[in-house]
């Protein structure tokens, strides 16, 4: 194509990378009405499932952006419960024990884990954001970038057909992976323990009725060939995923080491593809480690780029989703004049410090299921939905230890994530949680009349959207929740983010509550009174 003038598109964010972290955020910017284009290497998304489940938060955010009743519909069929730890599938087991935790999560959550393949949630997140008007170009390349004050511009390749566009955004998002080559060009180191290891992954399909026995299997972890290989049940009875340790194996041996690690020497296993060009053995690079920073001017990393670590509990793609999430509505409310560019500035402050104390959980979880112990420490493994529930954002700081609020704990504490409470809201039976979409949310207690007339006066004041919402008047609270769920008088009041944590609260309404309310929005949207 030497010669031919490169076709040039403008963009409000330009997202690289197209797997669940880069689709997700495709999703999150359009539901907020920002014009994307992603570009992806790959032809398409992959076949092969990797990520397993989703987790309660994790689904929270997808029943935000109206996707829950899609994952659910694209679960997986044949999964167990239990992960199980033994010399071979056949044989007996040395331990066992539940995948998830044993806390329902539906005590402080609206949403519960959901076991759905990374494959079909990628397809499904890519469904989504072409019909909400992503544009979407997978097959393409990114050969080179360069920003400054005003923007972005990229030129990327078509792997097809050779041609070339020149793409000009106000900002971009890293999401192409743990390898990131965006993130080497901007010359970002990703410190931490690095390689944990090569692991060679193959699905393949075989009756092994006689050696499940009946089990609910989610995972068995075996010592056949080699300590820390897996086996995991994939879509139906038959078919299974078989990941080894190893950094190569061939279509030969893998059959064999299949046989090992079943403990059947007579079984026929049939690789299946897992790319669409019939590829059926794959190899990845098990990593741990958070870059140094998330942000270089208008570049901002996400995902794998910003953070990797053990494939454990789906802390690493929920993280990248969570990533996702709380730059959306950042960038939405920043270029629709919502908020100031300082609001750009809280996703590294913010992000990064979840993504060091997420990576050293996931580093214990795997000591705590293979043996494998990286940190060379007996710390426990802090409480599961602590983790990923848990964490808080408080002001000009990083994140506290989760442990310090376990979910049922969180009662609006400022720089939580809100709590879910069941409330009737337009007829209908709704968590509190569904109030929190577009724009922040100023919540008041049952008393709480001037906070509502505070909060209108301040909204027109700063001249920002502000959703207002008060228990006893459109929120119907039989139960009493306000009082239990946010330890707070019938006076007092919350100011939400569009993202669902807490951004302000006070206990009861001061002389002046639309001065309150506009100090609180100003200070949450880095903009001037």
């Amino acid at each position: 194509m030497s010669g031919t003038v490169p076709v040039e598109e403008t963009t409000s964010v330009l997202v690289v990378g197209g797997g669940l972290t880069g689709l997700s955020a495709a999703v999150f910017l359009r539901r907020h009405g920002v014009p994307v284009t992603l570009v992806e290497r790959h032809r398409g998304v992959l076949v092969h499932p990797r990520a397993r489940t989703v987790n309660p938060r994790t689904q929270e955010l997808f029943r935000q952006a109206g996707l829950a009743d899609d994952v659910r519909a694209r679960r997986n069929t044949g999964t167990g419960d239990l992960m199980i730890r033994a010399e071979t599938l056949a044989g007996p087991e040395r331990s066992r024990m539940g995948e998830s935790p044993g806390e329902d999560p539906t005590a402080f959550s609206p949403c519960s884990w959901v076991p759905v393949d990374q494959d079909r949630l990628e397809e499904l997140l890519r469904e989504r954001a072409a019909d909400l008007g992503a544009r979407l170009r997978f097959g393409t390349l990114v050969e080179s970038f360069e920003q400054d004050a005003d923007g972005v511009r990229a030129t990327v390749r078509d792997l097809d057909d050779g041609a070339e566009r020149v793409l000009t955004a106000d900002y971009m998002i890293a999401a192409d992976g743990a390898d990131s080559p965006v993130r080497r060009r901007l010359g970002i180191a990703k410190p931490g323990p690095g390689v944990l290891g090569e692991t060679v992954t193959l699905a393949f399909e075989a009756d092994l009725s006689r050696h499940v026995r009946g089990r609910s299997i989610a995972v068995c972890h075996v010592d056949r060939p080699v300590p820390g290989t897996v086996i995991v049940p994939h879509d139906g009875a038959d078919r299974w995923v078989f990941s080894v340790p190893l950094a190569r194996v061939d279509e030969a041996e893998a059959a064999d080491m299949i046989r090992k690690a079943v403990g059947d020497p007579e079984l026929e296993p049939r690789l299946v593809p897992q790319l669409r060009d019939g590829t059926r053995l794959l190899r990845y690079t098990i990593s741990a480690g958070v870059a140094e920073r998330f942000r270089d001017g208008r570049v901002f990393l996400a995902g794998d780029a910003a953070h990797t670590m053990p494939p454990v509990g789906a802390l690493g793609s929920g993280t990248g989703i969570q990533d996702a999430h709380n730059l959306a509505w950042k960038l939405a409310a920043v270029l629709d004049g919502q908020a100031g560019a300082g609001l750009l500035d809280t996703y590294e402050a913010e992000r990064r410090p979840v993504a060091e104390f997420t990576m050293r959980q996931a580093l214990l979880l795997m000591r705590d299921r293979t043996g494998r112990n990286v940190l060379g420490t007996d710390e426990p493994a802090a409480p599961y939905y602590g983790v990923v529930f848990g964490y808080r954002y408080p002001d000009g700081a990083g994140a506290v230890d989760p442990e310090a609020f376990p979910p049922e704990e969180l009662t609006g504490q400022v720089g939580t994530r809100a709590p879910h409470l069941w409330i009737g809201h337009g007829g209908e039976t709704v968590s509190t949680l569904d109030l929190y979409r577009d724009r922040p949310v100023l919540l008041a207690g049952p008393a709480g009349e001037a906070w509502c007339a505070g909060a209108r006066i301040a909204a027109d004041r700063l001249g920002v959207r502000l959703d207002v919402h008060a228990f006893g008047a459109d929120l119907h609270d039989p139960g009493g929740v306000w009082d239990r769920g946010h330890r707070m008088p019938a006076n007092g009041a919350l100011l939400v983010r569009p993202d669902g944590f807490v951004a302000w609260r006070s206990p009861d309404h001061p002389v002046d509550a639309a001065d309150a309310v506009s100090a609180a929005v100003a200070n949450l949207l880095h903009i001037g009174l």
